[in-house]
Formats: structure tokens, sequence, C-alpha cells
């Protein structure tokens, strides 16, 4: 009998809000089991992947606005980090 591996795509994204001073801060970890990072190759895709993300995580959590870095993690291998301005919509 042959016997199937799962794969396993379990992600650590860290959200470090930039200061006045400059200085990152960790605020936020997110662990997902989501494959969306590898449906394609390029950077571009992971960029906007962790934004599209990152954009429903923080509505989700009623984050302030500013500036983070957003970094995804698969173990020990970094799959991308971006920044982004986030400034919440209306609630």
């Amino acid at each position: 009998m042959r016997t199937v591996q799962l794969m396993e795509y379990v992600h650590s994204i860290q959200y470090h809000r930039r200061g006045g001073n400059g200085r990152l801060t960790l605020t936020h970890v997110e662990i997902v089991q989501d494959h969306g990072w590898y449906i394609r190759k390029d950077a571009d895709w992971k960029s906007r992947y962790t934004v599209a993300c990152a954009t429903e995580y923080l509505t989700r959590v009623s984050a302030e606005a500013g500036t983070f870095a957003i970094t995804v993690w698969r173990g020990a291998d970094r799959i991308c980090t971006v920044g982004i301005d986030w400034n919440p919509p209306n609630r």
C-alpha cells in the first residue's frame, strides 16, 4: 500500500508596526494553513497575496492606521516581506 504525504502549508505572518522613530515593533502574529503563496512562483504574486491576507487580517483585528512591515515565514524560510501604509476602512 502506498501512503500519500500530506502537504502542510503552515505559515507565520508577522506584523511589525513602524514607530515614529523608525523602529519596527512586532504587534501581531497570525498562524495560517494556506497554500496561496505557491499558486504562482513570481515575487509579484507573493507580494500581492500577502497584501490581500494582511488587509483581511488588519481589518478583522481592527488595527489602527499606520505603516506595517509584514513578513511571511514557512518554518525557518522567509517567503516574502512587504510594507503597507494601513488606513482602515470606515467602520
